[in-house]
C-alpha cells in the first residue's frame, strides 16, 4: 500500500531513487550514453495562458506535429528513466510519431486521456480530456477544465498528453523494450565527471525536481513519488515489501539508464533466505555476544558468496584477524575495545564522500546494527546487510557490495524485531534536505556533498518504549544497572565476602526507576531474589567491576539479557559524578519547564514534581537521597551507569523529567522491607509463583490462576503484590475488607466497571508516550526529516489517552454508589474524589472544550476552537480582516469599471485574480498587472490585490504554524498535571488487582475461606499455622485428570501443636505437593485473597524458604548436591522465629550416612534453635526413629493403602490423606512398577530391598513394622473409646461421608499394631 502523500511536518518531499542510493556507495559513475533528454511541462492550472509557443523560454511549445514535446537541447544532465504509467501502447506510438515528425491519427487508445492544447489566438494553452471518438470524421471531443467541449483533429492540432499516472514513478524493468520511457532529469554534481555524492542528487529530486517532475493538472505540491513494481503496485506492505519496490533486473537495453559500477543498485532475488556474516571478517559486527557469524559460503548461494566474499577480502582486510580498535590497539591487548574500529587512511581515501559518512558511524559502532536513513528508505550496508538478510528476511541487491533495506513505514515492525533478538540497532536519520545542502554551500562556503545525519536513536531490549509484541506483552522490560563493593570480613576461624550492591531498574516504557542498595550474603541470595522477580531484559554494568560470585549469579539467574559493559567512572559514573550531572540535567530540564510556563495562561501545576532549592533542582526522591547522612553511594553509582547508556539512547533527559521514582523492597535506607514478606527466588522458583518448571511460562502458576485483570497495569501490579505479600496484619486486612466489600451485593456494580477497563489501552504505557512526545529529541527533534506521518499517530495517541481518562473518570464515578454498603477503609479511600481518585474532571472538560476529538482524529489535525489558542485565534482574525479589505476592493472595482460582473477567480497557486470581460480591457488602468486570461476574459492583479494578497499569505503561514504547534503545545499543557494522571491510572490499577482477587475465589474448587491472623504483644507467643480442609490453590480436578484434589488438615505450631512436621511416606504419594500448598496458601493469605480452605488460621509469616527438587546450576559449576546445600545455608543463617520453612527430601544427593546425617542436623537446628514453622519431607525413615519422642516435632505420613500384588509384589494405592505417625517404607519399587522397569527386574529389586531393611533394623521388635512408637495403656483406652464412638455413629444409615470412612480405615490399621505388639 502506498504512503499517505501528504506531508504532515511540511517539509519538503523527497524522493528516493533506487539508483541514486546505489550510487551513493558507488565510489566512481560509469559511463552513460546521452540521448536527448525529454522534458515534461508543467501547467497546473486549466486553461492558464502560457508563454508564447515561438518564445525561447522554457514553456514554449513543439512543433504541431509532435504529441509530446521534445527540447533538442541538450544539457549536462544524468537522466533518470522511468516509465510513463498509463497507456504504454499509446506512449510508444506517440515517441514513433514524434520520430517521423508526421501527422498521425488518433483513435480509441486516447480516449480518457488527459490533454494539453495550444490556442494560437490566445497564445495559451489549455487542458481537458478526451471524452469521445467519432469514427467518422476521425475527430475526438475534447472537453475542458472550465466545462467547455470542442471537436478536434487532433493529429492537426498542437497538443501535449498529460500523463497522470506519475502519481506514483514505476519501476522500469530493465529490457523492457514494450515499455514507452519517459526521462526526467538529474542535476549533476557540481564538478563533472566527480564521483557521485550524496547532494541534492542523492535521494532527492532536488529543486531539479520541482522543475522537471511531471505531474498532473492539478498541481500537487506534496505529491510523492514512490518506485513500485508495475505488477505489485497495490500489494499491501510487510516485511518483504523492499522485495515489491526494488526488483533484480539482468540489465538495461536503454542507453540513457545510469549504470552503478558495482550493481549493488538493484536486489538479488537469488540471494533469498538465511544470511550470516561471511567468513571471520566481520567478527566484530553488530549481533549479540550469545550469536556466532562464520560461513557466508555455507549460507549464501554460491554466486552471492564469490561476489560478498572476493569484495571483502580484496577491500576490508583491515576486518580480518590483524583488526584494531579506535586507538590501534590489536584484540589481545589488554583495553582493545570491540565496539570501535580503526580505519586505515588508504581506505577513506577510497570512499566516495555517501560511503565515508556510513564507515564513520559504524567505525565507532561495531556493536551494533546501522540502519541509515536515505530519502525514505532505511539502508543496511556491508556486514548489517547479513544481519537484515537473515533476521528480517530483507533481500540482497545486486553488486559485489552487501546491500539491503526497507521503507521507513516498516521501521517500528523492524527495530523491534532485531531488538527482542537481542540486537542493538543504531538509527541515523537524515537531519537535513537537499535544498538546505545546497542553501548551506551557498550561504557558508561548505564543500559538503552529503545531507546532514545524526544518530537520534540506540534500540535494544531495555529501551524499547512501543511497538506491537511490546503492547502485547504486559511484562516489564526492565533495564538493570548493578554495582558492588566487596569487603572481606573475618569472622573467627573463617573470612567471610561482605558485599553491598547498588541497584537501578529502569522500565523505559513506564518511565519507572527503581533504586536500591542492600547487603548481600556471600551467595548473593538478595540479588538472585531481585532478578527471579523481574527477569531484566538487558544489564549495564561496570568493566570488570563486579565479583566472580555476583557475575554468576547474573549469568544463572536471568534470561539472556543483552549485557554492556561501560568503563567505571568515565562510563559508568561514581556518585560523586552522577549528583553532578543530574543536576545539571535537572536544572536545564527546570529551565525550559519555567520559559514554557511563562508562556502559558495556565501555570497552576507546572514542574511541581520537582523540588526547586535553588541548587539542585531534583525530584524529592533523589533529593533525599542525596542529602541524607546515609552512605548510599553505590544506588547513586548504579543510577549514574544507567543514565549514561540512556543517555547514548537519547532517552536521559525525557525519562528523568518524567520519571517515577521508586525505592527497592530490600534497600538499606527504605522500611519497606518491614512491610512485607520476603520470597527468594529458590521460593519463587521452587512454588512457581511466576514461571513453571516446564518451559518458563505462566501456565500453571499461582499468577495465571490469580490473573483475572482486564488492564495491562493492572498485571504489572498484581505481580508486584505477589512478588511481597503484605506481613503487617493491619494493612492485611484493610485488603481483605476490600475484596469482601467487592463480592455480593456489589457485583453488579463491579462487572460494569470491568466492562469500561476491557475498552482502554495500556494507558500506563501511553502516557509516558505521551510525556516523552512533549519533549523534541531522538527521532521527535523538529530537524529529522520523516515521511509517516508522526505527527497523525501522535495526534491519535494523544486523543487516545484523553478518552481513556476520560472513561475511567465517568467509570468511577459509576462505581461510586458502592460506597454506601462498604465498610472498607481502602475502596473508601480509591473512590473518594480528592483523597486516592484525582480531580481531573475539570482539566479534562478543557480539553473536550478545546477541539473537536473525532474530527482531529480523523484528519489528523487540530482546528482549536475559539479562545483556546491565542496565537491561532490572533492569525485568524487577521485573515477575516485581509478578506474584508478584499471584499471592499472588489466592489470598488466594479464600480470603476462599470461591471457588477467582475469576479474573483482563483488559478492554481494565484489566488484574487479579478476576472474582466474582454470588453471592458480598454478600461483597464494601466497599472493593473495581466495574470492570465482565458477565452473571452483577462484577470489582473490591482496593486492593492496584490499587496493584500501578500498580507494574507503571510497571514496563513502564521495560522497554519500556529495549528502545527498546537499539538505540541496542548500536550505540554497536559503534561503539568502528570502526577494526577498516573494517580487515576495508579489507583484504576489497584481496583483491577483488588477485582481480580474477589473473582480468583470463585474458580477455587471446594471451600475457600478468609485467612484469620493471630496477632499477640507477646513475643513469646510461639507462631502458629492451622488449616481445615486445604485444598490447592491451582490443581482442580478436571486438571488431574481422574478422581478429585484430596483436601487435608494441617497443624503446625501454637500451644498445642510441634512447630515442625516430619513428613514420610510412599514415592509420588503428595509429600511435595503438600509442601507447596501449605506455602502457596500462606502466600494467598497475606497478599489478603481467599484461600481454598474451610478455615485457615496464622501468624504472619516474615519469609517463606523453599528447598524442593532436584537441579544443578552446571555454568556456574554447581553440582545438584551443592545446589541443594546453598539454598539451604541461605535458610539456617536467615530464617527466623516468624519464618516458614519447607524441605523436601534434603541430602538425597549422597549417600546414605551423610545424606541422613546432614537431614537431622539441619532439622534440629531450625526446631530448637530457630523455632520456626515447617515441614520437612523426607524418606530418611531412620530420623522417625529419631524424633519419636521430640515434642517439637510431629511425625505424619502421606496415607496408602498396601495389597499383595502378582507375584508377591507389593501394590501401593495413594490415598493423599495426611495421616498422624510415620510411614514404613517409600514403596518405591512400586514406582519402578509404574515407570514398565522389567519384571526380572522389579522382582530382583523387591528382593534386594526386603534384604536392606532387614540390615537396617527396620523389622526389630524395637520398631514395629508400621510404627516408630510403643503403645501405651492408655492408648488402648483411647482405641477402644474410638471404637465404641464408631459403632455408634454406624447406627445412622447417613453415616457413609469420607470422614467417617477414613476414620474407621485409621481405627483399623490401629487395632493391626495393637495386635502385632502383644
Amino acid at each position: 500500500m502506498a504512503p499517505s502523500r501528504r506531508q504532515s511536518n511540511g517539509r519538503s518531499p523527497l524522493v528516493n531513487k533506487q539508483f541514486q542510493i546505489t550510487s551513493f556507495f558507488s565510489s566512481k559513475p560509469a559511463a552513460s550514453s546521452s540521448p536527448s533528454p525529454l522534458q515534461k511541462r508543467r501547467n497546473p492550472n486549466p486553461r492558464k495562458p502560457c508563454s508564447d509557443p515561438d518564445d525561447d523560454s522554457p514553456a514554449s511549445s513543439p512543433s504541431p506535429a509532435t504529441p509530446s514535446p521534445v527540447q533538442s537541447k541538450p544539457r549536462k544532465k544524468t537522466p533518470l528513466v522511468v516509465p510513463s504509467a498509463p497507456a504504454a501502447a499509446a506512449a510508444a506510438a506517440a515517441a514513433a510519431a514524434a520520430a517521423a515528425a508526421a501527422p498521425k491519427p488518433y483513435g480509441l487508445e486516447v480516449l480518457r486521456r488527459r490533454v494539453r492544447v495550444y490556442w494560437p489566438l490566445d497564445g495559451a494553452w489549455y487542458e481537458g480530456r478526451v471524452e469521445r471518438f467519432d469514427e467518422g470524421s476521425g475527430k475526438h471531443r475534447v472537453r475542458y477544465d472550465d466545462a467547455e467541449e470542442e471537436l478536434l483533429d487532433l493529429g492537426k492540432e498542437k497538443i501535449e498528453w498529460i500523463e497522470e499516472g506519475v502519481k506514483k514513478f514505476k519501476r522500469l524493468r530493465r529490457g523492457g523494450s514494450a515499455v514507452s520511457e519517459k526521462v526526467v532529469e538529474d542535476v549533476e554534481s557540481d564538478e563533472g565527471g566527480k564521483d557521485w555524492e550524496d547532494d541534492s542528487s542523492d535521494e532527492d529530486w532536488g529543486k531539479s525536481a520541482e522543475k522537471e517532475a511531471v505531474e498532473d493538472d492539478a498541481g500537487d505540491e506534496d505529491m510523492e513519488a514512490e518506485f513500485v513494481d508495475e505488477e505489485d503496485d497495490d500489494e499491501e506492505s510487510s516485511g518483504k515489501s523492499r522485495t515489491k519496490k526494488r526488483k533484480a533486473s539482468k540489465g538495461s537495453e536503454s542507453g540513457s539508464v545510469k549504470k552503478n559500477k558495482s550493481g549493488s543498485g538493484v536486489r538479488d532475488e537469488g540471494s533469498k533466505g538465511s544470511v550470516v556474516v561471511s567468513g571471520n571478517k566481520f567478527n566484530a559486527c553488530s549481533i549479540p555476544a550469545q550469536k556466532t557469524t562464520n560461513g557466508l559460503g555455507s549460507s549464501l548461494p554460491t554466486d552471492a558468496s564469490e561476489r560478498f566474499s572476493s569484495r571483502e577480502a580484496e577491500k576490508l582486510h583491515f576486518l580480518g584477524p590483524e583488526r584494531r580498535d579506535a586507538k590501534r590497539r590489536r584484540s589481545g591487548d589488554t583495553d582493545f575495545d570491540p565496539r570501535t574500529l580503526y580505519l586505515p587512511p588508504d581506505f577513506l581515501k577510497s570512499l566516495s564522500g555517501g560511503q565515508r559518512q556510513w564507515w564513520e558511524f559504524k567505525s565507532k559502532h561495531m556493536d551494533k546494527v546501522l540502519f541509515f536513513k536515505m530519502g525514505k528508505f532505511y539502508e543496511l550496508f556491508e556486514m548489517d546487510a547479513h544481519v537484515g538478510a537473515k533476521e528480517l528476511d530483507l533481500q540482497y541487491m545486486k553488486g559485489e557490495q552487501p546491500h539491503c533495506g526497507f521503507p521507513e513505514k516498516n521501521f517500528s515492525m523492524n527495530v523491534e524485531k532485531l531488538a527482542r533478538k537481542g540486537y542493538r540497532v543504531l538509527v541515523v536519520e537524515q537531519t537535513e534536505t537537499p535544498e538546505q545542502l545546497e542553501l548551506r554551500r551557498k550561504e557558508k562556503g561548505s564543500k559538503d556533498k552529503v545531507v546532514k545525519r545524526e544518530i537520534c536513536a540506540v534500540i535494544t531490549k531495555g529501551t524499547l518504549t512501543d511497538g506491537e509484541m511490546l503492547s502485547a506483552n504486559p511484562e516489564a522490560s526492565y533495564l538493570m544497572a548493578v554495582t558492588e563493593s566487596c569487603q572481606t570480613v573475618a569472622d573467627q576461624k573463617d573470612q567471610k565476602a561482605e558485599r553491598t550492591l547498588g541497584v537501578c531498574l529502569v522500565d523505559a516504557a513506564t518511565s519507572r526507576i527503581t533504586l536500591g542498595q542492600f547487603r548481600d550474603d556471600s551467595e548473593c541470595s538478595a540479588l538472585c531474589c531481585l532478578l527471579s522477580e523481574l527477569r531484566p531484559v538487558e544489564i549495564v554494568k561496570p568493566t570488570k567491576g563486579l565479583s566472580a560470585e555476583t557475575e554468576r549469579v547474573l549469568l544463572t539467574h536471568t534470561r539472556n539479557p543483552l549485557v554492556n559493559e561501560l568503563v567505571p567512572v568515565l562510563e559508568f559514573w561514581d556518585a560523586e559524578k552522577t549528583v553532578h550531572q543530574l543536576r545539571t540535567i535537572y536544572k536545564s530540564i527546570n529551565g525550559r519547564s519555567s520559559s514554557v510556563s511563562s508562556d502559558e495562561t495556565d501555570t497552576e501545576t507546572a514542574a511541581s514534581h520537582l523540588k526547586d532549592d535553588g541548587l539542585d533542582n531534583l525530584p524529592e526522591f533523589l533529593s533525599e537521597l542525596v542529602n541524607s547522612g546515609e552512605n548510599h553511594n553505590l544506588a547513586l553509582s548504579a543510577l549514574g551507569g544507567a543514565i549514561y547508556y540512556l543517555k547514548q539512547a537519547f532517552l536521559d533527559e525525557t525519562l528523568l523529567k518524567f520519571a517515577n521514582f521508586e525505592s527497592l523492597s530490600c534497600s538499606g535506607f527504605s522500611d519497606v522491607a518491614q512491610k512485607h514478606m520476603i520470597l527468594d527466588a529458590a521460593a519463587l522458583e521452587n512454588l512457581e509463583v511466576f514461571e513453571n518448571g516446564r518451559n518458563g511460562g505462566s501456565s500453571g502458576t499461582l499468577y495465571a490462576q490469580l490473573d483475572h485483570c482486564v488492564t495491562a497495569f493492572g498485571k504489572r501490579l498484581l505481580k508486584t503484590w505477589l512478588a511481597r505479600p503484605l506481613y503487617h496484619p493491619e494493612a492485611i486486612k484493610e485488603r481483605q475488607d476490600a475484596i469482601a466489600d467487592l463480592k455480593g451485593e456489589n457485583q453488579s456494580f463491579i462487572l460494569d466497571f470491568r466492562k469500561v477497563l476491557l475498552r482502554l489501552p495500556d494507558m500506563e504505557r501511553l502516557l509516558a508516550r505521551i510525556f516523552s512526545s512533549s519533549e523534541a529529541c531522538g527521532r521527535n527533534a523538529n530537524k529529522v526529516i520523516l515521511y509517516e506521518d508522526a505527527a497523525k499517530k501522535q495526534l491519535q495517541e494523544f486523543i487516545s489517552a484523553l478518552r481513556g481518562c476520560e472513561l475511567l473518570v465517568e467509570a468511577f464515578s459509576s462505581l461510586g454508589v458502592i460506597l454506601e454498603n462498604t465498610e472498607s477503609r481502602q475502596l473508601v479511600h480509591l473512590l473518594t474524589p480528592g483523597k486516592g481518585l484525582p480531580e481531573v474532571s475539570s482539566i479534562l472538560r478543557h480539553f473536550k472544550d478545546a477541539f473537536d476529538w473525532v474530527e482531529a482524529s480523523n484528519s489528523g489535525r487540530i482546528i482549536p476552537r475559539e479562545g483556546v489558542d491565542m496565537e491561532y485565534d490572533s492569525a485568524c482574525n487577521k485573515i477575516k480582516e485581509i478578506e474584508s479589505n478584499l471584499m471592499k476592493h472588489l466592489k470598488e472595482q466594479r464600480k470603476l469599471l462599470g461591471e457588477s460582473s467582475i469576479t474573483y477567480v482563483n488559478i492554481g497557486k494565484e489566488s484574487y485574480l479579478l476576472e474582466v470581460p474582454e470588453s471592458l480591457r480598454g478600461k483597464v488602468p494601466a497599472d493593473y498587472e495581466l495574470r492570465s486570461s482565458k477565452k473571452g476574459f483577462f484577470r489582473y492583479w490591482t496593486p492593492k490585490i496584490k499587496k493584500l494578497v501578500s498580507e494574507l499569505s503571510q497571514a496563513e503561514s502564521e495560522k497554519e504554524s500556529a495549528l502545527k504547534s498546537i499539538l505540541h503545545r496542548l500536550i505540554r499543557r497536559f503534561c503539568e498535571h502528570q502526577d494526577k494522571w498516573r494517580q487515576l491510572i495508579s489507583s484504576t490499577a489497584e481496583m483491577d488487582v483488588l477485582i481480580s482477587l474477589a473473582i480468583a475465589t470463585d474458580y477455587y474448587e471446594g471451600p475457600a475461606c478468609r485467612p484469620v491472623f493471630k496477632v499477640s504483644s507477646d513475643s513469646s507467643k510461639e507462631p502458629c499455622l492451622s488449616a481445615e480442609g486445604l485444598g490447592h490453590p491451582m490443581l482442580r480436578s478436571d486438571s488431574l485428570g481422574k478422581g478429585t484434589f484430596v483436601p487435608n488438615d494441617v497443624s503446625i505450631g501454637g500451644s498445642a501443636n510441634a512447630s515442625f512436621i516430619l513428613l514420610t511416606g510412599p514415592n509420588m504419594g503428595g509429600k511435595s505437593t503438600l509442601l507447596r500448598q501449605v506455602c502457596l496458601a500462606v502466600i494467598l493469605a497475606q497478599i489478603g485473597a481467599d484461600v481454598p480452605a474451610e478455615s485457615f488460621q496464622l501468624s504472619p509469616v516474615d519469609r517463606i524458604f523453599v528447598r524442593m527438587g532436584a537441579k544443578d546450576h552446571i555454568m556456574a559449576g554447581q553440582s545438584t548436591f551443592l545446589t541443594e546445600l546453598s539454598e539451604t545455608a541461605s535458610m539456617l543463617s536467615s530464617a527466623t522465629c516468624n519464618s516458614l520453612v519447607a524441605l523436601d527430601e534434603l541430602g538425597r544427593g549422597t549417600s546414605t550416612s551423610d545424606g541422613q546425617a546432614i537431614a537431622e542436623s539441619v532439622l534440629d537446628h531450625f526446631v530448637h534453635k530457630v523455632h520456626c514453622l515447617g515441614m520437612f519431607s523426607t524418606h530418611y525413615h531412620h530420623l522417625a526413629v529419631n524424633y519419636r519422642n521430640d515434642p517439637g516435632v510431629s511425625l505424619c505420613h502421606m496415607a496408602c493403602q498396601v495389597g499383595d500384588g502378582a507375584d508377591g509384589m507389593e501394590e501401593v494405592t495413594f490415598l493423599y490423606r495426611l495421616t498422624p505417625g510415620p510411614c514404613p517404607k517409600s514403596y518405591g519399587v512400586n514406582v519402578a512398577r509404574l515407570a514398565g522397569l522389567p519384571e526380572c527386574i522389579l522382582q530382583k529389586a523387591a528382593s534386594r530391598s526386603r534384604k536392606f531393611e532387614h540390615s537396617y533394623g527396620r523389622h526389630t521388635k524395637e520398631s514395629p513394622q508400621h510404627s516408630g512408637t510403643q503403645y501405651s495403656e492408655d492408648e488402648m483406652v483411647l482405641f477402644m473409646q474410638k471404637l465404641m464412638e464408631l459403632v455408634a455413629r454406624s447406627v445412622d444409615a447417613k453415616s457413609s461421608d469420607a470422614k467417617f470412612i477414613d476414620s474407621f480405615v485409621k481405627l483399623q490399621r490401629d487395632a493391626k499394631l495393637l495386635i502385632r505388639q502383644q
